[in-house]
């Protein structure tokens, strides 16, 4: 059975994964955010909207010969947003000696593995 050209670059949708996936790191956020101050809960919140944003925007985009340099941008824009929500996490870890921020800090760095 030979493979032909546009068998090869027919996209099918359905089975483009997810370049960045942000379950882990909602889930870790869903469950410390009962723990934290409502100040620091806007604080994370903020950074988180702005990295899911940035994460839909490079999900969305086809890595192609003609938008390379584009997609290489927006993945270093991402991975900057994503040493921000780090240091942010943080942060707050080290003014809340009592709650356990190491889970939100080891999903952060799953983010783009």
């Amino acid at each position: 059975m030979s493979i032909r050209f546009r068998d090869l670059i027919k996209e099918d949708t359905s089975m483009v994964s997810r370049r960045v996936d942000l379950t882990r790191v909602e889930v870790v956020l869903e469950d410390l955010a009962s723990k934290l101050s409502e100040k620091e809960q806007k604080k994370l919140a903020e950074i988180y909207v702005e990295l899911k944003e940035l994460a839909e925007s490079l999900n969305m985009t086809p890595y192609t010969i003609f938008n390379h340099d584009h997609w290489k941008l927006l993945n270093m824009i991402l991975a900057g947003k994503v040493a921000e929500f780090k240091l942010v996490a943080e942060d707050i870890a080290e003014e809340n000696k009592d709650v356990d921020c190491w889970p939100l800090a080891k999903a952060i760095d799953t983010i783009l593995i």
